[in-house]
């Protein structure tokens, strides 16, 4: 196979970005929703003062992603002003470099290009991904994906080519990823590990390079924890009890494209599902944990089993970087257990997916590769496939987009101070509109208040809160 391999990687390369389309394509079409409407307001920047203030820590906010969040959208809108599309293909942009630099990272650590190209496949076309591309709010973690592994590959060349100016690099590189996500100040943990057991170098001299990355880590903790501030509800509650555990149970399955949605439906333990859901969707349940089984039994299982028996030589080394690659990296959101999402491993789900992919070219025959690729393939599918059927993005950005179009088709245009009413009666449709900012978003214009409530609307008229001769009223 590595012959075949070799010869034909640019096909493969390409195969492996068209499968990724086919599963995402979709995502391109949708519009802006919820915390989006939000991250366009507050990245406006009108001087060189305003623009600085993006690298402020934000009052209640409990985020610190100026380059992830903050620059990201104030850029594209300046740019690409209300295109969701745009944006959406920077974010596709910066998921295909992620995939071409753990190609080379991977391929420089095992010196196997083959390890490195599934690595980056598993990953690529993980159904993990389908929160981060179709909210444009949750960007930032293909982002510091990105930064993160830039710092890697820096640091690698640095390793090799013992210039200075790549370490240096490497440390500016991830000052970037820690403005961009959170998950990178797992990097110095990760890398420093793989400086002291893969390259096998003095714990002195590992101490002495990742000394500055590993101040730069604390520094930035400690200004996390004095500047922001988590929401004051159970959801975010930071704690690490079994409820951690239990977390970092479902996001290892979540990792093999088990759907986000079945941890809800466990009713009393990690096995039960709610019968409901299971009368109805027991085919997505059948192909998601079968096919998981499967790549877990020949990605992971059966090597160990032939490591065993064979009394094979391994690379533990290799296996502990791996492993400590997913720990350290989910460890973040470990904290609070009640905040779980898939979204999250878009960084740390790269271990997982080094570890399959070194047995399997290391322990496994051809055949039985190629197998695992199809069977993740349609795993992959069958999932992506649910949350494009079921999630709540679809809705809330199909309504949102709803919204935009009608209001803009009644109301052309509406003047400073004016208020709105456009009578709405379910909630989940406010927070598509993310309350008051979506119609500040469509008109550009922060003044405009819009009312879901006529009862508000009118009470708010007869005190003289709202101008009558500025009041618009929608009529369905």
């Amino acid at each position: 196979m590595r012959l075949i391999f070799e010869k034909f990687y640019i096909f493969f390369i390409l195969a492996t970005l068209a499968a990724a389309l086919l599963l995402y394509a979709s995502n391109l079409n949708y519009f802006f929703f919820q915390d989006d409407f939000y991250e366009i307001i507050i990245a406006k920047a009108y001087s060189i003062q305003e623009f600085l203030s993006l690298f402020d820590f934000q009052q209640n906010r409990s985020s610190y992603r100026p380059i992830g969040l903050g620059l990201y959208f104030f850029l594209s809108s300046k740019i690409f002003g209300l295109n969701a599309t745009v944006f959406r293909l920077i974010s596709w942009l910066f998921l295909i470099m992620s995939y071409f630099l753990i190609i080379k990272i991977i391929s420089n650590i095992t010196k196997d290009r083959l390890v490195g190209f599934l690595t980056a496949f598993f990953w690529l076309t993980s159904s993990i991904h389908f929160m981060s591309l179709a909210w444009l709010a949750a960007a930032w973690l293909i982002i510091g994906t990105f930064f993160t592994l830039l710092t890697s590959l820096c640091y690698l060349r640095f390793v090799k080519e013992k210039k200075r100016s790549y370490y240096l690099l490497s440390i500016f590189l991830f000052l970037v990823a820690l403005c961009s996500s959170e998950f990178a100040i797992s990097w110095p943990v990760t890398f420093g590990l793989y400086h002291f057991l893969i390259l096998k170098k003095r714990l002195n001299d590992a101490l002495k390079i990742f000394a500055p990355f590993v101040l730069i880590a604390i520094f930035y903790s400690f200004l996390r924890y004095k500047y922001s501030t988590l929401p004051q509800i159970q959801e975010y509650l930071v704690t690490f009890n079994l409820e951690s555990l239990k977390a970092y149970f479902w996001y290892l399955l979540w990792t093999f494209n088990i759907p986000e949605e079945f941890k809800k439906q466990i009713v009393t333990n990690l096995i039960v599902f709610n019968p409901v859901f299971l009368k109805e969707f027991w085919p997505l349940v059948l192909r998601s944990f079968l096919g998981a089984i499967l790549v877990i039994l020949f990605g992971i299982i059966i090597p160990a089993f032939y490591i065993l028996k064979k009394q094979s030589s391994f690379n533990a080394a290799v296996i502990i970087f791996a492993i400590t690659w997913f720990t350290a990296g989910i460890l973040p959101v470990l904290i609070i257990p009640n905040h779980t999402f898939s979204m999250y491993l878009t960084y740390p789900a790269i271990g997982v997916y080094f570890l399959i992919a070194y047995n399997l070219v290391k322990y496994l025959k051809p055949i039985t590769i190629m197998s695992i690729s199809l069977i993740w393939l349609f795993t992959s599918n069958s999932t992506v496939s649910f949350y494009k059927d079921s999630s709540w993005i679809i809705e809330s950005q199909r309504f949102a987009k709803e919204f935009a179009t009608t209001i803009k088709e009644n109301f052309p245009a509406l003047p400073s101070n004016s208020a709105l009413l456009y009578p709405l009666e379910e909630k989940r449709h406010i927070q598509a509109l993310s309350n008051q900012n979506a119609i500040k978003v469509i008109y550009n214009d922060p003044s405009i208040k819009i009312y879901y409530n006529r009862d508000e609307f009118e009470r708010d008229l007869k005190e003289g809160k709202i101008n009558k001769d500025k009041t618009y009223i929608y009529e369905k």
